[in-house]
């Protein structure tokens, strides 16, 4: 059996063509008008929040007598030693790991040194030190602060100076208390910001029985800022009566967007801190030779001052990228203790180890944010 299929009527319109396709004109142009509206507002509204975020970013620091360099040499770019004095620095005193001032600042007045007991590497009877900080003294060097040892909790492997609290006592009552008639203001150990730091510390304190005297609280830190923050709260609580200086810290291995927020509330909040006298960022040093991870650095791998580099020394951002391509091969990396000694890890609070290869969201603010001043002005 065969079985019909019956194909519907077609529905005949009650309008001619043309007034069809005027009505269909006019419903698109409605349509393109009120998309083009949307459109407009969307591009305002991200207009505005992209403008918020070149002038949060691009807005420098105010001045501050608090900040100081960490300098780490590197013999294979010595014309980056100049970026720190440039004729607007903010920075205001520098120390170097070692009891002597570096070359390069040793005639520059406006970059008070302070010289640092590193550690005991020739022995507890070695008195070189004291010998070396009385001598520029009389000499007329500049010298009213030392700081002690550098991380003594931590091994010489991982950049401590890997010292026996009692020893470290002894060492101590020999090489830096003769230097308090001199007038100079003594820096307690620089313990590590880990829990075996402060135990380390309350045991040096024990068995100096009343013999050591410091007046400031070197603190190293490496991880977010709430933990810095509540750190430096606790050192007060043990120590309610002595000045802290921050003479390490950094948000190591993380995005540069988490970097330079990091940095943006550190920074403020340690000015803002009066118990915080004196703070040294770690990153004066080429990104591609961080041991931290490269966003942290001050310059990029041509020796470039990258937004955090330009802030920390008063400047506006540059919109410059640190980046991890080498410039030129068998470099030292970058070491968070001293030059003279091998230090390729840090104790920190918890690292990002994918953090290392994370990007901005907005790459090239340092370039788009003159451009949309320039359209605004139109």
């Amino acid at each position: 059996m065969t079985t019909q299929v019956t194909q519907p009527s077609a529905t005949v319109s009650p309008y001619p063509l043309h007034i069809l396709l005027t009505r269909f004109r006019s419903i698109r142009s409605l349509a393109v008008t009120h998309l083009s509206k949307m459109l407009v507002q969307s591009s305002l509204v991200a207009l505005a929040l992209f403008a918020t975020s070149c002038i949060a970013i691009s807005k420098n620091f105010y001045p501050s007598s608090k900040r100081g360099l960490i300098y780490i040499p590197n013999s294979d770019f010595l014309s980056d030693d100049k970026v720190w004095v440039q004729k607007h620095s903010d920075l205001t005193w520098y120390y170097n790991y070692k009891m002597h001032p570096s070359p390069t600042y040793e005639n520059n007045t406006s970059l008070q040194f302070v010289p640092m007991l590193w550690g005991a590497l020739d022995g507890f009877d070695d008195t070189t030190f004291l010998e070396n900080v009385t001598a520029q003294i009389i000499g007329g060097q500049n010298i009213t602060y030392v700081m002690g040892f550098n991380e003594p909790d931590n091994s010489m492997a991982n950049g401590g100076s890997d010292m026996k609290p009692k020893d470290a006592a002894k060492y101590w009552i020999k090489q830096l208390e003769p230097l308090r008639k001199l007038g100079v203001s003594l820096g307690a150990p620089a313990v590590t910001g880990a829990p075996s730091g402060f135990t380390w510390l309350a045991e040096f304190v024990e068995a100096c029985m009343g013999n050591c005297t410091f007046d400031f609280i070197p603190i190293h830190w490496y991880g977010s800022f709430d933990g810095m923050a509540s750190h430096i709260a606790g050192v007060l609580d043990v120590f309610p009566n002595k000045k802290i200086w921050v003479t390490e810290f950094a948000l190591d291995f993380s995005s540069l967007a988490a970097t330079q927020d990091y940095f943006q509330t550190s920074v403020k909040y340690l000015d803002g801190n009066k118990n915080v006298t004196h703070y040294s960022y770690f990153g004066s040093f080429r990104s591609f030779t961080s041991n931290v991870g490269y966003n942290v650095s001050m310059l990029n791998s041509h020796g470039q001052l990258t937004d955090i580099g330009s802030w920390y020394l008063g400047g506006d951002a540059t919109g410059v990228i640190p980046g991890d391509n080498v410039v030129k091969p068998n470099v030292t990396a970058a070491k968070p203790s001293t030059s003279p000694y091998v230090v390729p890890a840090l104790v920190t609070e918890g690292s990002d180890s994918l953090g290392l290869m994370n990007r901005p969201s907005i790459p090239y603010l340092g370039i788009l944010c003159p451009l949309l001043a320039l359209y605004i002005s139109l």
